[in-house]
């Protein structure tokens, strides 16, 4: 009996058990059948993004944006040399696609908006009505669908004109971001009521000035750090903004996605690494966390004085990490109404070789760390270290409320993904257990509902529930193995311990 038919076969058999437990009143009531059910006002959904699933790049006065030009003018940066101009065609598409979140079960659905699809120019001077009817026929279509819109206002696509004038590293983008934002609270703030601000600031500023994501500039321990001082400076005002503007008439909320890392040392008897591993997920994570989160804002002191400490050893008059005022501490503290996780997997690290202080500036010099290609026994599948990451968050900072806002894992392709289908039943049902242990998590979205465009990896990474016949002109979605499990468990709110033998989906 092949492995995909075992478990359809699974899937099928466990229904019936999971709609018996699910008709249980679980309010008041202990038991273990409660504890393996989601709170009734839980949030399932998936998550995409602009630029990954839309296509129709120069389509209805679309402004350039910096991944169209990186993308066209520096095809070798990208595994296989593609780019988004037709990803998924979700332009065209987008009713396909609500309908595919309601097919599993969804009740909400997160996407983003193109910032050069609204100013085509970056700034307000001209607004594109053709970006906004587009933007609203989507909102309307999932609020006719019974799925709730959540809106990143901003994943990656920075206006091509924008960063002319010097992008993230100008601090006129604050106001700018602001702008932009304020137009999209405007036209669609009477009917969305969950805002991301930024999408993962740390990943779109490390990978931005390193060379490997657009803007694709070599600028790595100095525009990085300008990009991320930038970076929250704007989704703080943005936030003051709603509340001061929009929150007494929209009443919404909005917050900020951050990619959260678990770090360990490859070698954990080698102290060198085990303090470099400490000091990179201070630098990967608290470096946005905790200006935001903690009591007392501002940058993390270790990575302030580590940077600063370099920063004088190779010449620098000022630390290469800039300084917030005391006004900007303020404005930028207790800036968000709720955390989104973005958690993919633990990875190893070990020590850059051929290291020296003085002559290297960079991010990762300034870590001294590296990734490494060491994997764990279950490749990319590590539920543990996002509990791990998640209670260390909570217990160090001090954060409202929090959703999964990424979750998932990439293959190659193939409808029979096993391996997926196994990831997201142990990471929801993680989840569930660290809801139980009394962490705010209000809902979970997974990365992602259709194969795209996955930035440097091009489509060479699959990371949907749905996979994309990219040699179609018509993109003919089908749904894979994984679409199963996510479907019962969004559809019943239950992680049933049916599924699992020993610890593992007895499938596998």
């Amino acid at each position: 009996m092949d492995r995909k038919f075992k478990m359809k076969k699974l899937v099928k058999s466990v229904v019936i058990l999971m709609t018996i437990v699910n008709s249980e009143v679980c309010h008041g009531v202990e038991s273990e059948n409660c504890k393996n059910r989601f709170p009734d006002d839980f949030i399932f959904g998936c998550a995409t993004s602009s630029y990954q699933i839309e296509g129709a790049w120069n389509v209805d006065n679309k402004g350039e944006s910096i991944w169209d030009r990186m993308t066209h003018s520096m095809p070798s940066r990208i595994a296989d040399g593609h780019n988004g101009d037709i990803a998924d065609n979700s332009y065209y598409l987008y009713k396909t696609d609500i309908d595919l979140i309601k097919q599993i079960g969804a009740n909400a659905y997160r996407i983003s908006i193109s910032w050069p699809r609204i100013l085509p120019n970056g700034l307000t001077d001209y607004i594109n009505v053709e970006g906004i009817e587009y933007y609203n026929n989507v909102i309307n279509e999932m609020l006719r669908s019974n799925v709730t819109p959540f809106i990143s206002i901003y994943h990656w696509e920075l206006p091509q004109k924008l960063q002319d004038l010097g992008g993230w590293e100008n601090p006129k983008v604050v106001n700018w971001f602001v702008d932009y934002a304020r137009v999209v609270f405007n036209e669609f703030g009477d009917r969305v009521k969950n805002w991301i601000t930024l999408n993962e600031p740390n990943i779109f500023c490390i990978f931005g000035y390193d060379g490997t994501f657009a803007p694709g500039l070599n600028k790595s321990g100095q525009g990085d750090y300008s990009c991320g001082h930038n970076a929250l400076l704007a989704h703080a005002k943005t936030y003051r903004m709603y509340h001061e503007e929009f929150y007494e008439k929209q009443k919404g909320t909005v917050g900020i996605a951050v990619a959260i890392s678990w770090l360990v040392p490859e070698n954990p008897d080698d102290p060198e690494e085990v303090a470099g591993s400490e000091i990179s997920n201070v630098f990967w994570n608290d470096w946005i966390l905790h200006p935001i989160f903690s009591s007392e804002g501002d940058y993390p002191k270790r990575m302030k004085d580590r940077i600063a400490n370099y920063s004088s050893i190779q010449g620098f008059s000022r630390s290469r990490l800039p300084e917030f005022t005391k006004e900007q501490i303020e404005l930028v503290k207790k800036s968000a109404d709720f955390l989104g996780v973005n958690f993919y997997s633990a990875k190893f690290l070990t020590k850059l070789t051929n290291y020296d202080v003085k002559s290297t500036i960079s991010f990762y010099g300034d870590t001294g760390m590296i990734a490494t290609s060491k994997t764990f026994p279950k490749d990319r599948c590590t539920p543990w270290a996002m509990s791990n990451a998640i209670k260390k968050m909570n217990k160090e900072l001090i954060i409202p409320k929090m959703l999964i806002t990424e979750n998932g894992i990439y293959d190659h392709g193939g409808l029979n993904d096993v391996n997926r289908a196994e990831y997201y039943y142990l990471h929801l049902n993680e989840t569930l257990k660290l809801i139980n242990e009394g962490f705010n998590i209000r809902g979970y979205f997974a990365w992602s509902l259709l194969d795209n465009f996955e930035w440097s990896d091009g489509y060479t990474q699959k990371y949907g529930l749905f996979s994309v016949d990219y040699t179609d002109p018509e993109r003919t979605r089908t749904p894979k193995l994984s679409s199963e499990i996510i479907t019962e468990i969004f559809k019943t709110k239950i992680v049933s311990d049916t599924f699992l033998n020993n610890g593992k989906v007895v499938s596998i």
